[in-house]
């Protein structure tokens, strides 16, 4: 007898009476292929086959253990980088007039460098702005998923720290003056 009652959708409550059957395994045995129920220990067996394999499929399997002291952590490393880049962005957009302030403090004259610190500045904020962002996407999300997630801040401070001293540097061998002072001490 063939059952013509639309199947519920997911998220749907079934139609009362309707009862799920599980789509033909291949590596069941011939007798429950064919539509015989097997006997005995061959039926214990099938049911807990498909009880484990509907357990594992609907995601009743327990969660991972919340780690307290990793999103701690991780959660630290985010409010030290966040309060870090909300202090050297803004000298980073405007590296002209801390370039030219560092040279006065050290009585290497002019600052001479042109475009190029307007430019580097520029790219050191925006690089760090952007891996900002994406860590703390990033370690959200892992700390959401219960994985470890403390390494991701870590590394991503790293990365900026390179860029950011990439960029400065290229603002520093731009101007022509500080080589020559440098060399000529």
């Amino acid at each position: 007898m063939a059952d013509d009652r639309p199947t519920p959708r997911y998220g749907e409550l079934a139609p009362e009476g309707w009862v799920w059957s599980p789509p033909a395994d291949p590596h069941e045995t011939e007798t429950e292929t064919e539509g015989t129920a097997p006997d005995g220990a061959d039926a214990d067996k099938a049911a807990s086959h498909r009880n484990d394999a509907e357990g594992a499929a609907s995601g009743t399997a327990p969660p991972a253990p919340y780690r307290v002291l990793d999103a701690s952590i991780s959660v630290f490393l985010l409010v030290t980088a966040v309060m870090t880049s909300s202090s050297s962005v803004p000298s980073l957009f405007d590296l002209r007039s801390t370039l030219e302030m560092f040279y006065s403090d050290r009585g290497l004259g002019e600052y001479g460098g042109g475009s190029a610190v307007d430019i580097a500045g520029a790219i050191a904020a925006i690089a760090q702005l952007v891996l900002l962002a994406a860590t703390i996407w990033l370690t959200v999300r892992l700390i959401g998923q219960r994985r470890r997630s403390w390494p991701v801040p870590l590394l991503m401070g790293a990365l900026a720290m390179i860029a950011t001293i990439a960029c400065v540097a290229v603002a520093l061998v731009a101007d022509p003056g500080l080589i020559s002072n440098l060399s000529a001490t």
